[in-house]
């Protein structure tokens, strides 16, 4: 009886995760505008009625696909990140995993959401929540990536989110000015920019404000 019971719960699960994964798909072939529930039913090869069925509003399903795009990229940025910090990946080689994240499918993604919630105050309250776990999630991954001999949670947080929003930067502006000579002169910059941020002059120089003297993380 529990296999029985079991089976039917599996298919449930994994038809969920066909919809998400097929919304998330749509969403970044056609964009949140022409993303349809039909067509991402279609995609995901389930009828309406159960697209319905799991999720009852087209704002449910692209809430569960930011959640996985999220969770997707944090776990990538974490396993990434503690490969650096144990010296199985060079610090360089972390600059390099981050730009296709922030400037591919995922940065376009959380893009085309983000330029959403901009003018829709209800889809903005639905997806604050989501995204401010997934920075605390990073600032979790950040405080761990430094050594805190070399630098403070707080001083730490700083440093990898200039990182990723120098990244993030350099991903809209991929958009119109496609120069890939352009874009690997930043990176190859801030490669040698972050060791120095991490743990030398440069990072001694930035949070030696009073700012950042009055109070550690």
């Amino acid at each position: 009886m529990a296999q029985t019971g079991r089976q039917p719960q599996a298919r449930s699960l994994a038809t969920r995760e066909r919809l998400v994964r097929a919304t998330i798909d749509e969403i970044y072939a056609v964009g949140y505008h022409a993303a349809t529930t039909q067509q991402i039913a279609e995609r995901a090869q389930v009828s309406r009625g159960a697209l319905l069925h799991h999720f009852p509003t087209r704002a449910d399903l692209v809430l569960a696909a930011l959640e996985t795009v999220l969770a997707d990229g944090t776990a990538e940025i974490k396993a990434v990140s503690q490969d650096v910090r144990s010296g199985a990946l060079p610090l360089g080689d972390f600059v390099e995993f981050l730009w296709p994240l922030f400037s591919g499918r995922f940065f376009h993604l959380s893009m085309e959401l983000i330029n959403e919630s901009r003018t829709d105050a209800e889809l903005r309250q639905c997806l604050i929540p989501v995204v401010q776990r997934f920075h605390a999630a990073l600032d979790a991954i950040w405080v761990e990536f430094c050594d805190s001999d070399a630098r403070p949670p707080r001083e730490a947080r700083i440093i990898l989110n200039l990182t990723v929003n120098l990244m993030r930067g350099m991903g809209v502006q991929t958009v119109l000015r496609p120069d890939p000579d352009y874009y690997r002169d930043l990176i190859e910059t801030w490669k040698a920019v972050l060791p120095l941020l991490i743990a030398g002059p440069a990072g001694d120089a930035a949070f030696a404000g009073a700012r950042f003297r009055e109070a550690v993380a």
